[in-house]
């Protein structure tokens, strides 16, 4: 790795990321705010099961949901069927055994009962009984969960592609931009930025990772309806200075942002974290404007129009 210009902004503590790979890592924040981290030997699955089924995607949950049904029934319908079809009350001759069990079992599990079919003896009764109250409780839980999921508040805050090194004032600048997706106002929102630098150790084996606060032109607003350009001006204090695009991606640097603001729509305040890294530093351009005004005096917003970017004139 080439040795670079000096850092002269003082070093920021470790966020928690830590500082020394014995691999190169070229992010360890993902792009969807997710870490480039594989644990091993968590808590997961069956032993967390509430987290995995609030944080299952919406087609899977849906697939849970209705599999676990299903399921369900026809385990009570087997069992139905190995008592004796005698048992149940008005099966009709006309339809498969099995199926007047499996409709049975799920009148009883949702506690709708229709009538048609009655249970009839001791057994057949208790069993009745017993799958009634796990019904209850199945509906129960997963009322829980689909509140959860739809409850949990969430920012959709989108990114622009690319974080550019343009001319800003007399010297030079950081910037990328971001968006509220949502038709909803973000209220007192907050930005922090640190920057992740990697250099080798004095052993050449070792890649040890430094993290520094940037500093931003603007990084509170108290509404947030627009498109918001974030600018750190790149000064002899900053971390950047002296580097340029090509050195940034040897020294594998990352950006880490974290986003925090009040949203309207949920009355709590909501979090969100994105990075750039290697192919995603770029220079030599600047942001194109994505909003302006139409006849009638009204801002129009061109959230898809986000990254793009045009040649320094």
């Amino acid at each position: 790795m080439s040795t670079e210009p000096k850092i002269k902004q003082k070093e920021a503590q470790d966020p928690g990321l830590g500082t020394s790979y014995r691999r190169s890592v070229k992010r360890v924040l993902n792009e969807d705010g997710t870490f480039n981290i594989k644990r091993i030997g968590t808590v997961s699955g069956i032993r967390d099961f509430y987290k995995y089924l609030i944080d299952l995607s919406a087609w899977k949950f849906a697939f849970f949901l209705v599999a676990g049904f299903i399921l369900i029934n026809i385990v009570f319908a087997m069992g139905y069927m190995s008592i004796g079809m005698e048992h149940l009350h008005g099966v009709s001759n006309y339809q498969h055994p099995f199926l007047s069990s499996f409709y049975f079992s799920t009148q009883t599990f949702t506690t709708v009962g229709y009538g048609a079919i009655a249970p009839r003896g001791n057994l057949t009764s208790l069993l009745a009984s017993l799958e009634a109250f796990l019904g209850l409780i199945f509906f129960a839980i997963f009322t829980g969960l689909i509140y959860g999921r739809f409850s949990r508040p969430s920012a959709k805050i989108a990114f622009s592609h690319n974080v550019i090194l343009t001319p800003h004032k007399e010297g030079m600048a950081m910037m990328f931009k971001m968006v509220n997706q949502r038709n909803s106002v973000l209220l007192n929102t907050k930005v922090q930025v640190m920057l992740s630098i990697a250099h080798e150790d004095y052993t050449h084996e070792n890649l040890q990772r430094q993290y520094f606060d940037l500093p931003l032109e603007v990084e509170f607003v108290k509404y947030f309806p627009l498109t918001w350009t974030l600018v750190h001006e790149i000064n002899e204090e900053s971390p950047l200075s002296g580097m340029n695009v090509t050195q940034i991606r040897e020294r594998l640097s990352e950006l880490l942002i974290i986003v925090e603001a009040f949203d309207e729509t949920y009355s709590q305040r909501v979090l969100q974290k994105h990075s750039y890294a290697d192919h995603q530093w770029v220079s030599g351009v600047k942001f194109k404007r994505n909003f302006t005004a139409d006849e009638n005096g009204t801002i129009v917003l061109n959230i898809n129009q986000l990254s793009d970017l045009e040649p320094l004139s």
